[in-house]
């Protein structure tokens, strides 16, 4: 298995995003994706991202 980080911090933008083999100290907003055998294709990653976002649209903010 191997992960990938996204990382951002709020107020940057698409080419501030870092793309790195470990978790980004400090970072605002972090993405993990574990790469193994199993199911996770860019297709699949997306779709996750999706529910993510829906859940986060549809909630309250903060989070409880």
């Amino acid at each position: 298995m191997a992960d990938r980080f996204w990382s951002l911090n709020f107020g940057q933008k698409k080419t501030d995003v870092a793309e790195t083999g470990t978790t980004t100290a400090g970072a605002a907003v972090e993405l993990r994706v574990t790469y193994d055998a199993a199911n996770n294709n860019k297709s699949a990653v997306i779709a996750a991202l999706e529910y993510i976002k829906q859940r986060l649209v549809e909630e309250s903010w903060p989070p409880a």
